[in-house]
């Protein structure tokens, strides 16, 4: 009876070790996915006047196939026309995930610049927003803090800014939303950036994430179920050998 329960100490000590053997052998990966934007929309306002004569600010610019960022400055009279871009995604894939980096990557099919090359910023949206109704008047709170800056020269190119920190703080909110614009504005000239908007398959804004895959491990709880059922059984085949062996003498 003494070795049948050595055995069974035996086995649930194999067991214990082979278990972790396993836990310890599995190691995280780093992967990376793309996330194509859900949702894009520029708004419009003359920051000139505080009446909005021309009825910019009350405007809804999200259901076209661009973008625009820009800007008019004074070209009419007194009237200082700006543009930004908003930018939403779906954060949902990357729930329990460890961020390890983001890029917000923008297609530009048009630039009209008065220099070789402008700096366009991207900063973080804290409020809500959707596509067909925001307007300037209506539009979601923003930060002053950029996030990153990125030199714009020409269309027909992808546009790349670090947005790692962002993405990497609102998974839990399972969307983030950034804001677009020009770094500079010169009185007397105008300038426009357009980016692809996500109506356009294959070209839309998108973020190409790279994240840490955890290692599978099953919780502790159970390995001890399957170690004190292993133990179970193995006591329970002992002790009918046991018997069986007694019937025999």
């Amino acid at each position: 009876m003494k070795k049948l329960l050595l055995a069974v100490l035996m086995v649930v000590v194999l067991l214990a070790s082979s278990c972790a053997a396993i836990t310890s052998g599995t190691q995280s990966t780093v992967k990376s996915v793309i996330l194509n934007g859900t949702q894009d929309a520029y708004v419009v306002t003359d920051a000139s006047t505080t009446d909005d004569p021309e009825g910019l600010r009350d405007q809804n610019f999200g259901t076209q196939e661009f973008v625009k960022v820009w800007y008019a400055w004074k070209i009419i009279k007194t009237e200082q026309a700006v543009s930004v871009g908003l930018f939403k995604f779906d954060l949902k894939p990357l729930e329990g995930k460890q961020i390890k980096s983001a890029s917000l990557q923008l297609m530009c099919s048009g630039a009209n610049l008065n220099a070789p090359a402008r700096l366009v910023d991207v900063s973080l949206v804290d409020g809500t927003w959707d596509e067909s109704t925001v307007t300037f008047n209506n539009r979601p709170a923003w930060g002053n803090n950029v996030l990153a800056t990125t030199v714009v020269y020409g269309p027909g190119v992808w546009y790349n800014w670090d947005v790692s920190a962002a993405v990497a703080s609102k998974v839990k909110d399972s969307e983030v939303s950034f804001v677009t614009g020009l770094r500079t504005m010169e009185e007397g000239k105008q300038e426009q950036v357009l980016f692809v908007a996500h109506q356009v398959a294959g070209l839309g804004p998108r973020l190409l994430v790279t994240y840490v895959e955890p290692p599978f491990t099953l919780p502790i709880w159970v390995w001890i179920i399957a170690i004190v059922v292993v133990a179970l059984i193995a006591v329970i085949i002992a002790l009918a050998v046991a018997r069986r062996g007694k019937n025999t003498v």
